[in-house]
Parts: structure tokens; sequence; C-alpha cells
């Protein structure tokens, strides 16, 4: 078991700081920077979720998504697959809980400004019911990786990654079709599930 040092742990949450405040691609160009010298980007796939720009070696770019924050690129190597870094494993986690917070903040925002009859959709009982919900997913994966000082095993980072993907799915029905804006918010979320494939240990055999 390896034990995450006090920097470590300020980096990712500085990763999930930013990914709520700022998005996807500064949040991961923070990530990678704190991986240790020659560490690879790809998951055990050999695929990654990196900021758009040059990409040295036998890489193919599968997608491009121009994101808040700046465009990411889904890439992928015919090198052979390795383990996934602990730092980039647990680190995408953090990461996809800043998105999902960023989700959050849009959708209470959107739903704040929105009228239904002689209040705001979200004074609506089943929309709080829904937020409530969204909100106890986030807390309840921050809680695990706040509560953790060693690296979360590959079947923990496979649940959390699906909690945050339920959440980010219950806000973007809040949402409505103003979630599924090119570039808005769902393909934010789609891309943060691309992220989890890309990152989670277990994913790959």
């Amino acid at each position: 078991m390896t034990t995450i040092s006090p920097p470590l742990t300020a980096t990712w949450l500085r990763c999930h700081d930013t990914a709520r405040a700022e998005g996807m691609a500064p949040a991961l160009a923070a990530l990678h920077a704190a991986l240790p010298a020659g560490a690879p980007v790809f998951g055990a796939g050999g695929v990654a979720v990196l900021p758009a720009g040059p990409v040295a070696g036998d890489v193919l770019v599968v997608r491009t998504a121009q994101l808040p924050g700046g465009p990411v690129v889904l890439v992928r190597t015919h090198r052979p697959a390795g383990h996934v870094d602990p730092v980039l494993a647990t680190g995408a986690v953090w990461l996809r809980l800043g998105l999902s917070g960023a989700l959050l903040d849009a959708g209470l925002a959107y739903l704040g400004g929105r009228r239904s009859g002689d209040t705001t959709l979200l004074r609506r009982q089943m929309v709080q019911g829904a937020v409530a919900e969204a909100l106890t997913g986030q807390l309840e994966v921050r809680a695990f990786l706040t509560a953790h000082d060693a690296d979360p095993a590959p079947d923990a980072l496979a649940y959390l990654h699906r909690r945050l993907t339920d959440t980010d799915r219950v806000l973007l029905r809040l949402l409505g079709a103003a979630g599924f804006v090119r570039g808005g918010a769902g393909e934010v979320a789609d891309v943060s599930e691309l992220l989890a494939g890309a990152y989670t240990p277990e994913a790959v055999a």
C-alpha cells in the first residue's frame, strides 16, 4: 500500500478545483504536470484524454472535443499496454469530481432562472430530489477520496467512476435539451466518461 504525500493530495485538489472553475483541458494539464518524469499518459488500454496539441509518437487522434477551457483530444497508441500510473488513476477521479461540480453549478443556475408557474424549476419537489441525489453522489465520492491516504484499489476506483457517471446523468436530465448543445455540459460529461474508461485500472485486462 502506497502512502499519498500531502503535496500529491494538494495536486489532486488543485486538479479538482481547476476542473470545476476552468474546465477539463487546464485540469488535465495540471494532472499531467504532477506525473513522475517519463510516466506514460496512456491508460492500460493505450488510450488517453489530453489537452489538444502536438502528440509525439505513433498516436491516432480518435476524437477532438471543443470544451469550455479549451479543446481536448482522445488518442490511442499501439504501444504495449501497461499499468495506469497511480497518480493518474486517482487524479482522474478527482478531476471528474470537479467537472461534476461544475455541472451541478450550471444546473442550479439554469433551474434557478427557469420559471414554472409561479415559481422556479429549482423549487419543484421532484427537481430538488434529483439535485439532492446528485449532490449525495458527489459527496460520497469526495468523502471516500479524502478518507483514504493510500491508492484506492482498482475496484474502488471503478465504483467511484460509476458513481460520478450516474450523478452526471441525473444532472444532465435536469438540464433537458440545454445540456446537449455541442461543446456544452453534455459533451463535457461524455468526455468525462471517456476519461474514466481510459484511466480506470480495472477497465482493461
